[in-house]
């Protein structure tokens, strides 16, 4: 049963820890699933998915460092390792022990470096199509990449909030089936954080072009012996993430399930058609309290 979440400013739960304030929607109640968005995204990307499954489950979605309404400190490290060590700081203030984890985008390589970092606070994993092993930054980021490292690519993501046409045109084929998604509405929504300030602007532009696929290449060992059971859910048309790294992922994983393919389905698919990924991730949480 679908409930109506609020995911406005003034909603935000805002969580101290070392790394700043941390914005979070907190919605439902039950045993806690954390919500990792993936780039130029915020807690706002699960807004499908929280109004489907909060009527059952704790939902907790996060605002990345550079995203959303989390404020990180003046010139943060805002690498993927970092926002695995916030998160499960925030969950500790939180008094939040275990939890399963739902993943998309460059969420999926924070979520498994919380995963190996943290095995036994993990119940389970749902990934959709994200960052896997050497394939990040993909080779289709390299012209955002570069835009980053020199400080312009949150201007001209910024630019996209006057003209939401040119997202349609340039970016949304890149990561939506349909490009005129989302509305320009919600566009502003997740871009507007982004570019509001020169700090956010610069610790977003570090977020992007600072990457390197190290960070995961060096927990391939510990993600092979994970006991946790994963779901993956993988778009077949995505061009930074084809479905070979979700087989990746698979093949690594002991107690990965088989992939779900989904034929044309783009980077973006749990925003864009939610019920290609709510129906799976909660036959698989059904099974798992089975």
């Amino acid at each position: 049963m679908s409930r109506e979440i609020d995911f406005s400013d003034e909603a935000r739960t805002r969580i101290e820890t070392a790394f700043g304030t941390t914005a979070l929607v907190d919605a439902g109640e039950g045993f806690p699933a954390v919500f990792i968005h993936g780039v130029g995204q915020s807690a706002y990307f699960w807004r499908h998915q929280l109004a489907a499954f909060a009527g059952s489950r704790r939902c907790i979605a996060v605002d990345l460092m550079a995203h959303g309404q989390t404020e990180a400190l003046p010139g943060a490290d805002v690498s993927f390792r970092e926002q695995a060590k916030m998160i499960l700081a925030v969950l500790d203030k939180m008094g939040v022990e275990t939890f399963d984890l739902v993943m998309n985008d460059s969420g999926g390589a924070i979520g498994q470096i919380m995963a190996v970092t943290q095995p036994d606070r993990v119940r389970s994993m749902a990934f959709s199509n994200c960052d896997v092993h050497d394939n990040w930054p993909p080779t289709t980021l390299n012209e955002i990449r570069s835009a980053a490292q020199e400080g312009k690519f949150a201007d001209q993501l910024g630019g996209f909030i006057d003209h939401p046409e040119a997202f349609s045109e340039t970016m949304g084929p890149l990561v939506y089936e349909d490009p005129a998604y989302p509305t320009p509405e919600e566009l502003r929504i997740k871009i507007a954080p982004l570019v509001s300030s020169d700090e956010r602007k610069a610790a977003f532009n570090r977020y992007v072009g600072m990457q390197d696929h190290s960070q995961l290449v060096v927990i391939e060992d510990k993600l092979r012996a994970l006991q946790i059971p994963s779901l993956i859910v993988w778009g077949t048309a995505d061009p930074f993430f084809p479905p070979q790294w979700a087989h990746w992922l698979k093949d690594a994983l002991p107690q990965a399930r088989e992939v779900i393919e989904l034929e044309g389905a783009m980077l973006f698919f749990p925003e864009e058609k939610p019920h290609l990924f709510n129906d799976p991730v909660e036959a698989f949480w059904t099974d798992l309290a089975a």
